[in-house]
């Protein structure tokens, strides 16, 4: 299920109450558009079909098995993957934080209001992930992770929380990925050491701040990633992230792709500081 996670992150392509958060949409008095919800429900299940093709052959090419939950060695139920010390289940947050995020643009697109919209984004991305867990319970290498379980549902809730709870829409949850670091055997989506996954933060929103020395564009970001070298250790860092929904325009259509492109950290100043101390001019 991680792999399919990831997978959707990469191929679906928050701060100051007084800023639009999400996509501005003039309200519809004519209500729900067919028309549009059809081409919405189109998208969303080529979208779904397509990214399940192109794994099929990857990741379940495996024997298969009865209904069966993750244990690890113990025969205890896992919640995390140790091998990369949980980082797998950001990349579920992640994943389907995104997914929630474009259903919520397309139903608002169809014509429906924002409340609805955001449960609706929120129901449809935790049923749609839960159903590749159930279908990963299946295979004898996968099984049922309840660890990915509970970080889909959290990255689908936290697009709901933001468009209904303004505190929230100080911070955001975005992925840097390093093209630059040492390369590994695993596949793009599945190295993890070159992924780091960021929880950032507008200072200039958070704390109502009316003057400040700090551009409203600027957040603050905490970042948790793993080390190259095994066995894994865990990685924190603190940095600086810039807010591309500062940059507004006339069309929902791009205002909606800027958003999109927003869930990409972008390379910055940063530093670690576990497991040991170290400054980059610029990370990615």
């Amino acid at each position: 299920m991680k792999k399919i996670a990831l997978l959707l992150s990469f191929c679906s392509t928050l701060f100051s109450q007084t800023i639009d958060y999400s996509p501005q949409f003039p309200e519809n008095d004519n209500g729900f558009v067919w028309e549009r919800g059809l081409i919405s429900g189109g998208i969303l299940t080529f979208t779904v079909i397509s990214i399940y093709n192109t794994g099929k052959p990857i990741y379940y090419n495996q024997p298969r098995g009865d209904f069966h939950f993750t244990k690890n060695k113990s025969n205890e139920l896992e919640f995390f993957d140790n091998s990369v010390r949980g980082l797998d289940k950001f990349g579920h947050i992640f994943s389907s934080s995104l997914f929630s995020q474009n259903i919520y643009f397309m139903s608002r697109w169809s014509g429906l209001d924002k409340s609805f919209s955001s449960y609706s984004a929120f129901i449809l991305a935790s049923s749609i992930m839960g159903a590749m867990e159930v279908h990963d319970a299946y295979y004898k290498r996968w099984g049922f992770s309840i660890g990915d379980f509970v970080a889909n549902v959290a990255g689908a809730s936290f697009v709901v929380g933001q468009h209904n709870i303004p505190f929230l829409q100080n911070f955001d949850y975005k992925i840097s990925y390093d093209f630059t670091r040492k390369k590994s055997d695993d596949a793009v989506i599945e190295s993890y050491a070159n992924m780091t996954f960021w929880v950032t933060a507008n200072p200039v929103g958070l704390f109502k701040l009316k003057k400040s020395w700090l551009p409203n564009w600027i957040n603050i970001a905490t970042g948790i990633s793993v080390t190259h070298s095994t066995p894994h250790k865990t990685e924190i860092l603190l940095g600086l992230d810039f807010n591309l929904k500062r940059i507004k325009t006339n069309s929902v259509f791009l205002n909606h792709i800027i958003h999109t492109l927003d869930r990409y950290k972008f390379p910055a100043p940063a530093i670690r500081i576990a497991p040991d101390f170290i400054g980059y001019g610029i990370y990615f």
